[in-house]
């Protein structure tokens, strides 16, 4: 797809960021929605919650609220569910879509990671925020979620060859020497379960050096990030 014909970067702020400020408008909705109600969210965070919003459609261009919006805030459980997959459908076609081009129920992590690559502008790290959002949004409302979209990929052991070729004098006598020194002592790297995610392995090689300058808008972007694989590789009850 051209790039002039994908759509915004979606939703990439935690989807329980944005449902904990929507959970304050229950008993009704202000006239605007603005920076003054977001409290002590970071202004990162307050920029991704109103881009969220208008890109659901529950705000207009001037920060009003729709009824899409009135709908989800103040609704009862069914309306407000209902609310919300129609806003995930009109904003998510190229997933939702009910010509059975793309199946959420049946999607890889790759093939979801593909469908924003394609049909979207967003990248990097901002995709992988960008599926977390959509996998906890569409699971709020009744969507059925692939469970292999949360499958992690499992480490296959090499197999090493044994050298076949005899060895020379030299390298008998290496080895002769090697046999008469004390063994030495080396700790190994610890291995621990979650190095079997991609996503979080790869998420932990972005980690400057310690001890090195890191940029507060950098660090609050990786902290964001991490808390949406987090979301991602281990499902709440």
């Amino acid at each position: 797809m051209d790039s002039a014909d994908k759509k915004p970067v979606p939703p990439y702020v935690a989807y329980k960021t944005l449902n904990n400020f929507l959970e304050r408008f229950k008993q009704g909705l202000p006239g605007r929605i603005d920076r003054g109600l977001m409290g002590s969210m970071s202004g990162a965070a307050q920029s991704q919650v109103t881009t969220a919003l208008r890109y659901l459609g529950m705000i207009t261009e001037n920060n009003i609220p729709t009824q899409l919006m009135r709908r989800y805030a103040t609704g009862q459980e069914t309306e407000r569910q209902a609310a919300l997959g129609e806003m995930l459908m009109a904003a998510y076609p190229f997933i939702l879509d009910t010509d059975g081009s793309f199946s959420l129920s049946t999607a890889t992590a790759s093939q979801l990671r593909e469908a924003f690559a394609e049909n979207t502008t967003a990248t990097g790290e901002t995709l992988i925020r960008c599926m977390a959002f959509l996998k906890d949004a569409a699971q709020d409302a009744g969507f059925k979620v692939s469970p292999f979209i949360l499958q992690k990929k499992s480490r296959t052991p090499g197999v090493r060859k044994r050298n076949t070729v005899a060895p020379s004098r030299e390298e008998k006598s290496a080895e002769r020497t090697s046999k008469e020194m004390p063994p030495a002592h080396h700790s190994a790297a610890p291995s621990f379960p979650a190095q079997a995610s991609l996503l979080l392995s790869g998420l932990f090689q972005r980690l400057p050096k310690p001890g090195t300058v890191w940029p507060h808008d950098e660090r609050e972007r990786w902290v964001q990030t991490l808390n949406n694989v987090l979301l991602l590789e281990y499902p709440e009850a």
